[in-house]
């Protein structure tokens, strides 16, 4: 085919409807957000993790006493206008064309949640408008998996003592937002904890520095810090743990940085 030299009539594509099998003890109300979990079923759209939108339901199921695959539920995919999580959760025009996330079936949010350095929410679908009374989404399960697929990467870095003021540097492969920072150790603390301290460049990320406690400390702990502020960072950008604390044992912690693509 050729470009265009005149006026086109080009299809268009509203939505298409799927039937799905409901998960176990769920209604699943009309107009809901259905989402599917790691079975294959499908149930209403809520705050969990091990599921990913499908589409919005076209008639109330209720398998509430059934077991799973009992019900059938028609579900359109498409574009649909949902509530707009509040707060800091709230989706602006900034975030169209990234994915949200489910709150509860009608309402979701612009994070997956992070809570003690771990999601609590599952990815609804693809932003594509925002307007005052609500926020409009995309659902289309293909599409979603490959933007959730590409919309995080996790960097590692290995401290190799937890003794002392060392620094451990890596290089962030992309640009984006730091959004956690994880640890998990190979072996105990004694005297007293450790801290590793995330930074971008040398300058330390707000709510970035994780503390390892060592009462209690054994091999396999995991500790999470939550960035909220100067956690941008460029490609090719530093990024470091600063070792700090009174721990006087040099046990070995395996680190994570979380980043949100650009």
């Amino acid at each position: 085919m050729t470009a265009l030299g005149q006026d086109r009539n080009t299809s268009q594509l509203l939505g298409d409807v799927l039937k799905a099998s409901v998960a176990a003890a769920v209604l699943i109300y009309g107009g809901a957000i259905v989402m599917r979990n790691t079975s294959g079923f499908v149930t209403k759209g809520q705050t969990a993790l091990g599921l990913i939108g499908v589409g919005i339901a076209m008639e109330r199921v209720d398998n509430s006493g059934g077991a799973a695959g009992d019900d059938d539920i028609n579900v359109e995919t498409g574009v649909f206008k949902l509530a707009n999580s509040g707060g800091g959760d709230a989706i602006t025009e900034a975030d169209i064309g990234k994915p949200c996330y489910a709150v509860d079936d009608q309402t979701v949010a612009k994070t997956n949640g992070l809570t003690a350095g771990l999601p609590t929410r599952s990815p609804a679908g693809v932003i594509v408008g925002v307007e005052d009374t609500g926020v409009h989404v995309l659902f289309n399960e293909a599409i979603l998996r490959a933007v959730v697929s590409g919309d995080r990467i996790f960097v590692p870095i290995r401290v190799a003592t937890l003794v002392g003021a060392n620094v451990y540097r890596v290089m962030s492969p992309v640009a984006g937002k730091v959004v956690s920072i994880s640890s998990i150790t190979e072996g105990v603390l004694t005297t007293g904890d450790a801290t590793l301290t995330g930074k971008i460049g040398g300058n330390a990320i707000t709510n970035g520095a994780i503390t390892i406690t060592q009462a209690g400390s054994a091999a396999g702990d995991k500790d999470f810090a939550a960035p909220t502020a100067a956690n941008t960072v460029a490609a090719g950008d530093e990024l470091s743990l600063t070792v700090g604390g009174t721990n006087a044992t040099a046990t070995v912690a395996n680190c994570l940085f979380e980043i949100e693509r650009a």
